[in-house]
């Protein structure tokens, strides 16, 4: 065969000069425009401050009798007369199955259901459970994530480049793993916001707040349950082309009570713990118990609370990347820091807590987030409540009895914190560009 003329070539040459920059920049301009694009509606809330009474709070954790904690948002849905409202990744068959008896006992029941469409094709999801819910008259928004921000911007540039324009989740067969579904797995975008809210059939609300699996939860009764349903309707109504969405209740008064409480979600829940740790010093003690902890910013918070004075227990999964660089980092700073690390079998079911005792107050934020850039830094859908109240308030003293018994059975092994530089660097590096899966 003759090789190709020179005329050829260099046509070839020109046009390869002119393609790939062009292409460079386009993948440029996504990363850029997909890392700092306006939020949708329905993200970064913080709420307003809603007071509640000490009956109105319960911190519910698993025990002998309390083994399941799938089942604490059942209740809401079993008394619910007029709106349901749930945000929930996987959707198991017992929660499908008491919205759908539910909706069989009353007809003119709305439900509205937001769910990470990615479950359906990777497992969680049972194949064809949100097709029934939406032929029983279940309104099932699955989250457009595209329209978030790209949490591992160098991958999605590439993906919404050359893939995203085509592969359609919508389009696909629950339970398979296609290659689209499978590259756009690798954007690391999900729903995981926790949440149950429904009326009580009385005139009231109550909101079921924890993420699924953990061996806590957080049941809530009053006005709060009303900015929670304002923000998931938003996200529902970009998500679902749906004309059947009802409108949010209205918001009423702040309510009575003596504890002080917002619904937060996405930055709003960083910017919370920021303010909470920045007020801590000498004599307060700040309990953390999550998943994964890498935020630098929290990361530094605690730190220079500990420099102040405060006294930090960590309670942390055995995960190599990123707590235990963190949890080196963090013993190396000093001051009255202790790290203890969870049994294996249950590392997966940390809560997302962190609490600061301050004299006779207790502020706690609980939810859904961990403590990572992805979770706390407007990228993944997440939620959270936070609770100021008197640290001899039922709610509180449930709370600091929780901690207490998951602490001490903890193990407190030193060689697991990596004080290496090179772990160091690992973790920092995964969490800036987002090549990680935490």
């Amino acid at each position: 065969m003759n090789p190709p003329a020179p005329a050829t070539r260099s046509r070839f040459a020109y046009g390869a000069r002119i393609v790939v920059p062009a292409l460079l920049l386009a993948w440029l301009w996504l990363v850029f425009w997909n890392s700092a694009k306006p939020l949708p509606p329905g993200t970064h809330i913080v709420s307003q401050v809603s007071r509640l009474s000490e009956a109105d709070v319960d911190f519910v954790h698993e025990s002998p009798r309390r083994p399941d904690a799938s089942a604490w948002g059942m209740p809401a849905i079993d008394h619910a007369e007029q709106l349901i409202v749930v945000d929930r990744s996987p959707v198991t068959r017992e929660l499908a199955q008491h919205l759908l008896a539910r909706k069989r006992a009353r007809p003119n029941l709305r439900i509205v259901l937001v769910t990470d469409p990615g479950n359906e094709a990777f497992g969680g999801t049972p194949p064809q459970m949100l097709s029934s819910l939406e032929a029983s008259g279940v309104i099932v928004a699955r989250v457009r994530l595209e329209r978030l921000r790209d949490s591992n911007p160098l991958y999605s540039g590439v993906w919404r480049l050359m893939f995203g324009w085509w592969s359609n989740p919508f389009d696909e067969t629950p339970g398979r793993v296609t290659l689209p579904a499978w590259s756009r797995m690798q954007n690391f975008k999900a729903d995981q916001r926790q949440l149950v809210v429904a009326d009580d059939g009385s005139g009231g609300w109550t909101a079921v707040i924890g993420p699924a699996g953990a061996s806590a939860g957080l049941i809530l009764r009053g006005s709060l349950a009303r900015a929670m349903i304002a923000g998931e309707l938003e996200i529902a109504a970009w998500s679902a082309d749906d004309d059947r969405l009802p409108a949010g209740p209205p918001m009423n008064g702040r309510g009575v009570g003596s504890i002080d409480a917002r619904f937060l979600t996405e930055g709003g829940i960083e910017t919370s713990l920021l303010d909470a740790i920045a007020a801590a010093g000498g004599g307060d003690e700040i309990r953390i118990a999550v998943q994964n902890l890498s935020d630098r910013h929290l990361v530094a918070a605690a730190l220079d609370a500990a420099a102040r004075g405060a006294r930090l227990q960590v309670l942390l999964a055995r995960n190599a990347v990123p707590n235990q660089a963190v949890a080196g980092e963090l013993l190396r700073g000093g001051g009255h820091i202790e790290v203890r690390w969870c049994p294996i079998e249950t590392g997966a079911s940390l809560p997302k807590l962190l609490v600061v005792r301050h004299r006779n107050d207790l502020w706690m934020n609980f939810g859904s987030a961990n403590f990572t850039r992805r979770n706390l830094g407007d990228l993944n859908l997440e939620s959270s409540v936070e609770l100021r109240m008197p640290a001899r308030s039922a709610p509180a003293r449930a709370v600091s009895e929780y901690f207490s018994e998951i602490w001490s059975k903890a193990a407190a092994d030193a060689d697991l914190a990596d004080r290496s530089p090179a772990a160091y660097w690992r973790y920092r590096f995964a969490e800036a560009t987002g090549l990680s899966s935490f």
